[in-house]
């Protein structure tokens, strides 16, 4: 990893039937942030089994990349679309790529 790169794990708890609501208004904002911000190099979510919570993963090139991301229009309209629908706080921890591989060339 080159310095200054580093990831979030962004953990959501949609409250009961609102799972599907807040996925959309995920999948919608995520086009956004992969057309738009090419130094988010990271941008998905993962839903653990048996559970209606949603894990996103998303690695910035830089703390100033993270901070334009969160800046933006896009992102506070997302969270004011997902702030109602959420059963509490998103919670947000910063990570450190420490072992493994990001991904794979096409051969």
């Amino acid at each position: 990893m080159t310095s200054g790169e580093f990831y979030n794990i962004v953990k959501l708890v949609p409250q009961p039937g609102k799972f599907n609501e807040v996925l959309e208004a995920f999948k919608l904002f995520s086009q956004y942030v992969q057309q738009n911000e090419p130094k988010t190099q990271i941008y998905y979510a993962l839903r653990p089994d048996n559970t209606d919570e949603l894990v996103f993963i998303e690695k910035y090139t830089d703390w100033e990349n993270r901070k334009a991301h969160g800046a933006s229009s896009e992102f506070r309209k997302f969270a004011s679309a997902i702030g109602p629908l959420l059963a509490r706080a998103p919670e947000t921890t910063k990570a450190d790529f420490v072992a493994g591989f990001e991904g794979r060339s096409k051969l």
